[in-house]
């Protein structure tokens, strides 16, 4: 018991250079930058379109005139290509461009196998044709047609490797159009989290969407059936990366805490924390009790005060003791709350030492 006595009692405070720093917008780097346009969430893929650029081209035999013509043409070009040659420069993959309207083109350089490979994930996609990775590792990539050879032959395939002068990974060879029927069935093509990026602007507006409607609107949007699960698993994913982890959200504790004094100045907030011989802290605690719910028990509510604990599920497991109260209309009122790791006797007598302190019980005398 004497080696729990070692924590480390920290009073948020926040200076005034904090307080104005402060700001209604949210600081999270990821959310700043998600568009919230309805777009791309109102896009449907169209099953028929009028021109498809993806679709081999139909070459027709020349006259002869044409023929001169294009020789001399074609002479000219060559002294030209010859003089700009070593002045030109490939194009670099924009990764802000809308996933409907991505195209990978010969020479286009990319960050990553990742990133070439969401791209190329992302067109065939929208254009509702089956591709296959033959190679993906962290030296090349190979992407052929997923469409069964024998019965279309389809000649469409992507050869990308790392140049050697720069660390960008280029497409050196591609033949970018199909030969097969398209095929909007492309359930393999979208993981877990290409689909849960593709819900997160709506699950930011409407945080209670089912898995079922998941299920629903990619049906509707990429004509293609998924499982329950699958849609259930991919808006856990999707949730995950809007809120983060729990871990995360535990690893920014005094952050919370400095946010409840700014909102509710003059509250009880308090944290424990145990440094271990590694450098490494440890939560251990933390106690909450607000300005104004010490202040109204103090005037209406009756001096009555119910104690309870419960338990936490999830990646961070604890225990959660509360202080409970009656109103005048006999409804609940909660007074305090504390999060521990364990409930102990060292745990609960420290709880109500502080909720003593802040109800300004004097150990019952006057109540």
């Amino acid at each position: 018991m004497e080696g729990v006595l070692d924590f480390d009692t920290i009073d948020v405070e926040l200076n005034e250079d904090l307080l104005k720093k402060q700001s209604r917008r949210c600081r999270d780097e990821f959310l700043n930058s998600l568009s919230l346009d309805d777009e791309d969430e109102d896009f449907i893929i169209p099953l028929f379109e009028n021109v498809e650029d993806d679709e081999a081209p139909v070459e027709e035999e020349p006259l002869d005139d044409e023929l001169e013509k294009e020789e001399n043409v074609d002479e000219a070009v060559d002294e030209e290509a010859n003089d700009s040659e070593a002045q030109f420069k490939y194009s670099t993959h924009d990764p802000n461009v809308k996933w409907n309207r991505m195209k990978p083109q010969e020479g286009e350089r990319y960050e990553s196998p990742q990133q070439l490979k969401l791209c190329l994930t992302n067109h065939a996609i929208s254009k509702g044709y089956h591709i296959r990775f033959n190679k993906c590792d962290s030296v090349r990539l190979h992407c052929v047609c997923a469409s069964d050879l024998e019965k279309f032959g389809c000649p469409y395939y992507v050869k990308a490797s790392w140049m050697s002068n720069e660390k960008s990974l280029q497409i050196k060879k591609m033949y970018p159009h199909h030969t097969c029927v398209k095929n909007f069935n492309n359930g393999k093509l979208m993981r877990l989290t290409w689909l849960a990026r593709q819900f997160l602007t709506k699950l930011i507006r409407t945080p209670n969407l089912k898995a079922k409607e998941i299920q629903e609107k990619v049906q509707r949007k990429f004509h293609t059936k998924i499982s329950w699960v699958r849609s259930y698993r991919a808006r856990c994913r999707a949730m995950s990366i809007i809120e983060g982890k729990l871990g995360d959200h535990h690893a920014r504790v005094w952050d919370y805490g400095g946010e409840l004094l700014r909102s509710n100045p003059y509250s009880t907030i308090k944290i424990c924390v145990e440094d271990n011989n590694d450098g490494i802290t440890i939560f251990k605690m933390m106690y909450i009790c607000f300005k104004s719910i010490k202040e109204g028990w103090k005037i209406c509510c009756r001096r009555v005060v119910r104690i309870d604990e419960y338990f936490l599920k999830g990646q961070c497991k604890g225990q959660l003791l509360t202080d409970i109260g009656r109103d005048p209309n006999n409804q609940v009122f909660p007074i305090d709350w504390v999060v521990v790791d364990i409930e102990n006797k060292f745990n609960w007598k420290w709880f109500l030492q502080m909720l003593e302190v802040d109800l300004g019980m004097d150990a019952g005398r006057g109540m």
